[in-house]
């Protein structure tokens, strides 16, 4: 398995979305870019006054410029003009001044519960579907969120298996695990910072035939 898919999936969980126009068609784009993005310190003014763009985090945003088209943080630029930004995760768009009804639970208070439960939402189908084709025929992989910890389960079940055979699997099931875990600890990492909040943990459990065969407490 490339790890670094496995990394990946928890890059750009909140991240801004880039809509792009192409010989005058307008087309909704999916996937990943490669983008030659100048930055040249440029400044925004509201009415007049200079304004510092900031994330959700509270973090430093920066202006770019692509191909001659100059891209804004809708965040911080849709709040100085007096509108409020929500972004819906499960059908990806951002809403500016009102939004619908059906969407209220948007303004749920955001914590470290609700923040990983919309996390798991969004990305906890990649997470599996990437682990069970890692560890093969017979992975069954689980991911849920409870409170502010993510708990990750593979069990990987043999059938029809000599006991030469399963012990072989047994060994690479319990390799593979172990090189998991730097990239385990550094999605936590990633999951933290696109959330923002870093009291986030998560618990690692792999079994092989129902038998323990690494736990994890990530912190």
């Amino acid at each position: 398995m490339n790890t670094e898919k496995l990394k990946g999936i928890a890059i750009g969980f909140l991240a801004a979305a880039v809509v792009f126009s192409v010989a005058g068609a307008v087309h909704a784009s999916v996937g990943t870019f490669q983008l030659n993005a100048t930055y040249a310190n440029i400044k925004i003014y509201v009415d007049g006054k200079p304004i510092e763009p900031k994330d959700v985090k509270g973090d430093k945003v920066e202006p770019f410029i692509v191909s001659g088209t100059t891209y804004l943080p809708v965040r911080a630029v849709s709040e100085a003009l007096g509108k409020d930004v929500e972004w819906d995760a499960e059908n990806r768009a951002v809403y500016i001044g009102s939004f619908p009804a059906s969407l209220n639970a948007l303004r749920e208070p955001q914590t470290a519960e609700t923040a990983l439960r919309k996390w798991v939402s969004a990305k906890g189908a990649d997470l599996t579907g990437l682990l069970e084709e890692y560890f093969g025929a017979g992975a069954k992989v689980t991911v849920a969120a409870s409170g502010n910890k993510l708990t990750l389960e593979v069990n990987k079940r043999t059938r029809g298996l000599t006991d030469e055979e399963r012990l072989k699997q047994s060994d690479d099931f319990t390799a593979m695990s172990s090189a998991l875990t730097g990239d385990y600890q550094e999605m936590l990492e990633l999951i933290r910072g696109d959330t923002g909040f870093k009291g986030i943990t998560m618990n690692a459990w792999h079994y092989f035939d129902e038998k323990l065969i690494l736990m994890q407490e990530l912190s």
